[in-house]
């Protein structure tokens, strides 16, 4: 019975950690796929007022 109430909470935490790690490396990511897209969308648009 022990070991089971010790096993509960570190599968908690283990639960908990890698959800904030991988909130965090998404927003990284989406950081970095977004600064082309805001690029090419700039481009884009400043080639339509060429014309």
């Amino acid at each position: 019975m022990e070991q089971e109430e010790l096993r509960l909470p570190l599968a908690q935490e283990s639960m908990s950690r890698p959800a904030e790690g991988n909130i965090a490396t998404g927003l990284v990511w989406g950081v970095l796929i977004s600064i082309p897209l805001w690029i090419s969308l700039i481009g884009w648009i400043t080639g339509i007022w060429k014309f």
